[in-house]
């Protein structure tokens, strides 16, 4: 008969024996998973070693910083990472304003596009200097002619080339460049080198924005309207007379003329700016009016009104005709300022990048004339016979 202490004390036996397997187990485990992780850290502080120098044979562009009409973006050697957030400064062209300068200042700092033929499409607010430099230039880059609508072509000249110290180009526009519209384009500057840049900043961009030009009348009651956001302060004023019986508006491939009707029979009302307003008929201001007196323009886009020197109303009479800028317009994530739901303009509305052209027209009448005209006359009549009384006078 088997004694129970005797088997009680055998099982504690067997039970420290697995106890003590299965600490050598985990251990063994442990000291292979340590064993394995040991070389990693070799590999770790070469990879860590491997960036540092790459940083140190590239360099790090800051900026643009922008001083007036000038925009700094400067390519220095970098010492090690640092994280240098992108500046988002811009410059402004407008009719007061009509050069800007890009400097690229730094060893083998270079302009973006190269050689500045052309410039960056501002299609987004994220586009990068980098797309622009290496991804299709045809859908990433467009000349200035082509961007501003202008007729001569446009480059920017270089004004200061030095490998060692960079380049410095200037743009220059003539006022009758501006755009019809708001533009907008951005440059760069990025290190002349093949060695791919890691630093935290690898590209310097520049904003350019173009203000468009004012809408304005000129001679001949010849109306050239614009369509930016500043281009319309007040509505434009124009008389037409028997003396001048002609009016000519061009509205530009920017915008239309409102109403759109092809026989212009109807016109705005002058006394309200909304363009809902402009369903009033010519005939009841002029009432020999026919559609004949409106005939296409000397340009693309452009419409001119000849009223008969026999056809000029009784009473002075008033009217608003306007151009309201296409949806195209309005640069990429703008509002455009053409018709709102309720008839209003747009433009009025926080954020609108656009504004429509009107002009208030005044129809003299016929009698305004032939009264000046008269008065004139009288006046002249009047002196010569004063000085005729006075010679009389004076012979004797």
């Amino acid at each position: 008969m088997v004694n129970p202490g005797r088997m009680q004390r055998r099982r504690g036996g067997l039970k420290s024996q697995a106890c003590k397997l299965m600490a050598v187990c985990v251990g063994g485990v442990l000291l292979i998973s340590s064993g394995e992780a040991v070389p990693d850290q070799p590999r770790e502080g070469l990879l860590r070693r491997n960036l540092q120098d790459a940083l140190r044979r590239t360099g790090t562009l800051s900026g643009p910083e922008i001083d007036g009409q000038v925009a700094t973006c400067e390519l220095q050697p970098a010492k090690g990472q640092r994280d240098v957030a992108a500046a988002t400064a811009a410059l402004t062209l407008s009719k007061e304003n009509l050069s800007v300068t890009l400097q690229c200042s730094g060893n083998k700092n270079a302009a973006v596009p190269e050689g500045l033929e052309q410039v960056c499409k501002a299609t987004t607010t994220a586009a990068k200097v980098a797309e622009c430099k290496t991804n299709n230039p045809k859908e990433k880059q467009i000349t200035l002619k082509t961007l501003l609508g202008t007729t001569r072509s446009i480059q920017w000249e270089k004004t200061s080339s030095s490998e060692n110290q960079g380049e410095e180009w200037t743009l220059t526009l003539q006022e009758s460049d501006l755009p019809l519209a708001d533009q907008a384009f951005f440059v760069g500057c990025d290190e002349n080198n093949q060695k791919q840049r890691v630093g935290a900043q690898t590209e310097c961009k520049v904003n350019v924005n173009v203000k468009a030009r004012v809408s304005s009348v000129g001679g001949g009651n010849v109306v050239t309207c614009a369509y930016g956001k500043d281009s319309n302060p007040k509505p434009l004023e124009v008389e037409i007379s028997t003396e001048n019986n002609a009016l000519t508006i061009d509205c530009g491939s920017r915008g239309s003329l409102y109403p759109t009707t092809e026989s212009h029979t109807e016109y705005c009302d002058p006394r309200n700016k909304h363009v809902q307003n402009c369903t009033n008929k010519f005939v009841d201001i002029l009432p020999t009016f026919v559609t004949s007196w409106w005939t296409t323009g000397p340009t693309d886009n452009s419409d001119k009104l000849t009223i008969p020197e026999t056809d000029f109303p009784e009473t002075d009479q008033q009217f608003r005709l306007t151009c309201v800028p296409n949806e195209s317009t309005a640069p990429p994530g703008a509002k455009a300022g053409v018709v709102g739901k309720d008839g209003d303009e747009s433009s009025e509305q926080a954020g609108a990048s656009t504004s429509n052209c009107n002009v208030i027209v005044t129809v003299k009448t016929s009698n305004s004339t032939s009264i000046a005209s008269s008065t004139a006359q009288i006046a002249a009549v009047a002196g010569g016979a004063a000085a005729l009384t006075g010679f009389l006078v004076n012979s004797f």
